[in-house]
């Protein structure tokens, strides 16, 4: 398996810095709107490279009991816990998303800024990794950059033929569409996906 250099000290850096122009200081608007929409407060969710946890709080403080935090820095936690104080201990994940344990499986995956931050050579293993952890019929909703940056990133930037070649042989492409609910200045560089697992698919393991 290929390692991201991208590691634990180098995120936990970026927060010691308060260098974190990824996060919104609140839940991602269209993803708010997701939940919102929801009917099934059961569903098993995750949500990977979670940083201070926006989207877990508000999903679990809106009845998403089975909702899951998962980062590998040190700081996220420690600020997401601060933050969500009555969050359960044995829902927060300190780990390495493709070393996450054989025996966890989700209906949803949420996608905030956590793909654009993982080295582009990992995306690969990324959707494979993903694919595995689902459920059957279970599906990745959340948001990708429509945008290539000109500098080295982190984030890391993507386009939609590029999406289409990644996901399209495991996962039914339901929603690739330009994000009309994003914050302002991300309108128009963002997709909102909805990303369905193929259940019949033989892969093999990231």
């Amino acid at each position: 398996m290929i390692k991201d250099s991208l590691n634990e000290s180098f995120w936990n850096n970026r927060y010691l810095e308060n260098n974190t122009g990824w996060d919104l200081g609140v839940i991602s608007p269209p993803i708010k709107k997701w939940f919102d929409s929801q009917m099934d407060k059961d569903l098993q969710i995750l949500v990977p490279g979670a940083g201070k946890g926006h989207e877990v709080k508000y999903g679990f403080e809106h009845g998403f009991s089975n909702i899951y935090y998962l980062d590998s820095s040190t700081e996220a936690i420690s600020s997401f816990k601060e933050n969500c104080p009555n969050f359960p201990e044995d829902q927060i994940l300190k780990n390495d998303f493709f070393e996450l344990k054989k025996d966890l499986f989700f209906d949803v995956l949420i996608e905030q800024t956590f793909f654009c931050a993982i080295s582009p050579i990992l995306r690969e293993q990324y959707v494979k990794k993903t694919h595995k952890i689902l459920r059957e019929d279970g599906c990745i909703i959340g948001l990708l950059f429509n945008k290539k940056f000109d500098h080295q990133g982190p984030p890391f930037g993507g386009f939609y033929e590029e999406y289409i070649e990644l996901f399209s042989e495991i996962f039914i492409i339901e929603k690739l569409e330009n994000s009309i609910h994003s914050v302002s200045p991300r309108k128009e560089n963002e997709f909102w996906i909805m990303l369905k697992k193929i259940t019949d698919t033989i892969i093999k393991s990231p």
